[in-house]
Formats: structure tokens, sequence, C-alpha cells
């Protein structure tokens, strides 16, 4: 599932290149404070709304849920994904079957979680009648498209237990890196739905309490790794507490003043996500049918005029694929005046008003203010700003009855394909109009690549063929700034994922 994602307030929300900020590496100078005071304790978060891992989109929720639960990969310590349960992995040599070897686990009740556990919750997965917004992670699995379209059955699913330690995935080609999916929430090993407090899960911590104010986990004894976990409690508040509590993790909203920073005593942390904002034209709609006129948008835009609007955690970028750490050329060459010129002059038009659509949010008013100045330095453009609130943008923009949106794009998987699906000629998900032959071969070599970094060569290309079509304009990465108390280390903030990772955490004695 891609989702729509608007400001910094709604972001909230690997990946194969996949980066995280680790704040508080272990010094061993200090003193590890004793099991009781093992408690860390998060102000301000949104608790968590879908206890279902089948259809839990929000980050709040998949946050806790991969606490809750361990499948077979995690989000690892030096920033990759790592084997969860698997103890080991075997790949065929024609690249198309994965055999994985799994650890003892069971659930916080004492429930074995084994290879047909996962069987299961991948038939669930896949079957239409789920309606799983996460189906198409399954779609190279043999028969996971045609399930999730109902033209199959969920047991003809490429995937069985061949014992209670051993799990065979059969995909319809080979391609190198399939494994890295499996650490998204949607694979997590939950055999019962219910109530959050009802959840039976194998992960490190399990519910304590919950309720509209805060959120309670403890540690999970019962987790084959129990040994390794320090933290013994997590208490995530729903209220902020960001200046008058100086102890805890505090994420920091949009627009906190900068008084309020120095006078944190702990850490302040930038997080970079995976969330890319950009100004995405609608290609069938007059202007913006004309690529050279949607050029001279990009070349004028000026990104450095709207880094001051942003975040502290918040980047301006010329890049669609954000969390890439390949070094492209993605530069657009070519004057704007002159290019807008040529534009009026083809089109027989003095002037050209456009209308930008964008939303009811602090920061996306000031970003549109600011890009409504850069285009109307083209002599003879007009800009009008249109500002709705989220579920009526959202629906207009997917519906396509927009010209130009200021919109944004957050992955749920690791590939680079998951910001440039969206493009292509049949993709569901396409509202902007655009239809290239050329794009849509680009994907489909991509996708017919086994090698995981010759694949992503050609993803590059793709999304170097949108940039020189200005079909998507990027304007920022997203990212999340987090106020962290001294006391803690080994916090793990993920670029995609979880919003946070507590295994490996430990709380110092000041």
């Amino acid at each position: 599932m891609k989702r729509y994602f608007i400001g910094a307030a709604l972001l909230g929300s690997v990946l194969i290149l996949f980066f995280i900020l680790w704040y508080g590496q272990r010094d061993t100078a200090r003193e590890l404070a004793s099991p009781a005071e093992q408690i860390i304790t998060i102000h301000g978060e949104t608790l968590p709304e879908q206890p279902n891992t089948l259809l839990a989109i929000d980050p709040s929720s998949q946050t806790i849920l991969s606490h809750l639960y361990e499948g077979l990969y995690r989000f690892g310590k030096d920033g990759t994904v790592e084997p969860g349960l698997v103890e080991d992995m075997e790949r065929s040599d024609d690249g198309t079957t994965y055999t994985f070897t799994l650890k003892d686990s069971e659930s916080f009740n004492g429930e074995a979680v084994t290879a047909e556990t996962f069987v299961e919750r991948f038939r669930m997965l896949a079957d239409d009648d789920t309606n799983s917004p996460f189906s198409f992670f399954l779609e190279d699995v043999v028969n996971g498209k045609a399930i999730s379209l109902g033209t199959e059955e969920p047991e003809t699913l490429g995937v069985r237990a061949l014992d209670p330690s051993t799990l065979e995935v059969t995909l319809e080609r080979p391609m190198e890196g399939f494994e890295e999916i499996l650490a998204m929430p949607a694979f997590l090993p939950q055999t019962a739905i219910g109530e959050w407090q009802e959840l039976d899960g194998n992960g490190p911590f399990h519910i304590q309490s919950i309720d509209a104010a805060q959120l309670t986990l403890v540690k999970n004894e019962r987790y084959h790794a129990a040994d390794d976990i320090t933290l013994e409690k997590i208490i995530v508040w729903a209220d902020a507490a960001l200046g008058q509590e100086s102890t805890g993790i505090h994420p920091i909203p949009y627009g906190t003043e900068e008084a309020v920073f120095e006078s944190f005593e702990g850490e302040i942390v930038n997080v970079p996500r995976s969330g890319v904002f950009y100004l995405k034209p609608n290609v069938d709609e007059y202007p913006f049918d004309d690529v050279e006129f949607r050029k001279s948008l990009a070349l004028v835009l000026d990104r450095d005029a709207i880094a001051s609007k942003l975040a502290r955690a918040e980047r301006p970028t010329e890049r669609l694929l954000v969390i890439d750490e390949t070094e492209t050329n993605a530069t657009l060459e070519g004057d704007a005046a002159e290019t807008f010129e040529a534009v009026k002059e083809r089109l027989q038009q003095e002037t050209i008003e456009i209308e930008l659509l964008s939303f009811v949010d602090d920061e996306a008013r000031q970003i549109a203010q600011s890009i409504k100045q850069d285009f109307e330095q083209l002599d003879g453009l007009k800009v009008n700003i249109v500002e709705l609130p989220l579920g009526e943008k959202v629906r207009k923009e997917v519906a396509g009855d927009y010209a130009l949106s200021l919109s944004g794009w957050q992955p749920d998987y690791p590939a680079l394909s998951a910001y440039l699906t969206q493009f292509e000629t049949d993709n569901y998900l396409n509202s902007s109009g655009y239809a290239d032959e050329t794009y849509d071969q680009l994907m489909a070599d991509a996708r017919a690549t086994e090698g995981l970094e010759a694949r992503d060569t050609k993803y590059r290309q793709a999304e170097q063929h949108l940039l020189e079509q200005a079909v998507v304009i990027p304007i920022y990465q997203a990212g999340r700034t987090y106020a962290v108390d001294g006391k803690y280390a080994e916090i793990g903030f993920p670029v995609i994922g979880p919003s946070y990772v507590l295994h490996f955490s430990e709380v110092y004695k000041k």
C-alpha cells in the first residue's frame, strides 16, 4: 500500500538502501540503571488504531505491532534488515525458491509459532477476501497476484511448510533481495485478532494496559531472545509534555519555538523519513499537458527559499527516490524564463493562469505561498492557491480532478520501485494521467532483472525519465525531530517502517 500523506503533523508515519539514526551509543563509562529503572517513556505520540497486522496502515499501529510480534525478519540494530526468526536461509540455484529454517518461538500465552503459522498468514495476506492494502507484497510469489485478484484460491500460493521449522517460498521469477520485504508488519505471525490487550504476540514486549490516554508495554519473558532485552517497560502517552517534562522521548511538532529546544536537557535528534513531498501535475489538463510548460515550473522552483519553511528534520531534494544513497544527475537543465516564453509563443498566450491544490495546514500554506512567488516570477503566469481539508483534497486528487497538486508519497515496502509504480500507465494509483511507453518499458525491464544492483540502476533511469519530463517536481524529503532523554541509549529511528525501534534500548543512570 502506498498512501498520500499531507503535512508534518500528519506524517507520523526496510528498504534496500536503509538508513537509521541511532541515538546514544552505549558509553561504557556509564552505569546501567537497575531493572526497576529500565523504563522508556514517550510523550505526545499518537496511540495505535488498528490491531490487525494485515490492515494496519498508520505508523503508530505498525510501530506497536512490531514490538509485540517478531517475524521472519526485523529492523536490525546496525541499520539493515536482519533475520528475526530465521535461523538460516537458502536460495535455490535458479533463484526462485527460498527455504527458511526457523528458530523456536512461542507467544506470550505459550502458543508455538511454526512454519505453518507463516503459511496461514501469507495466504490470508494474499486472499482478496482479506482486502489487505499490503497484498501486493506477494505479487512476486507464485499465484500471489492471481489470488489477490480472486482468480486463484489462497491454497495455491507458492508457500508451504516442509516441517514445523522449515518454510519454503517460491517466486514467479528470480529476484535477489526478496527477503527484505518480510520485515514489514504485514508478515508478522499474528495467529488471532482481537482488541489490543487480547493480542498474543511472540515479540519482545506485551501489552499491559491501554486506554485513550496511554499505552504500556512490558517485557515478554517468553520471547525467544528475552535475555537480550534490557528494557522492562515502555510507556506511551498521547498528551504532549514538551516544555513541562524534561525526561523521556518527545516527538517535536512543526512550529515549536527554539526556546523549547534550548530548555530540553537531553539530545535533539533529526530523523529523515522515506516520504517525499512534490508537485504533481495532471498531464491530461491544459497547460500541464505541455512538457515544456511543466519544465519551466520545475526550473523556476527555488528549493532554498522553501527550506526556511520546513521543519527541522525536513530537507529540500531534487530526487524522487529520497532513500537512494547513490548519486545521480537529477538536475533539470535549461532556463526557466526562456522556456516559459517559448511556451507562451507556441500556445499563443500572453498570460497563463493555473490552480495549485493545497490543504489546510500551516506548513503547507507557507510552502504553497513560496511556490506561488517562485512561479509568478515567470512573466505572465498567475497562480491561484486552493486549500481543501485533507479528505476532500485526497478524493479530488485520486479522481484526477485537479491540475497541479502539492502532494506526497510514503512507500510501504523496501524497494526503489515503491516510489515509481504510481506513474505506470495501468497502475490504479496513477492519478496524474501520465502514460509513457518508454517509462513503462523501463519499469518492466527493472522487474525482469534478477540482480538487485542492476535492477536499481534501471529504476534510477525510470526516475530520471520522470524528472526530465517534469511529471513530478520533488520539493523536500520528510523528517521528524525528537527530543531524547540523555539516560536512554540505542534508540532506533528508522527511515521507513516503525517510528521507533526499542528492542535494543537501555536506560543508564545520569
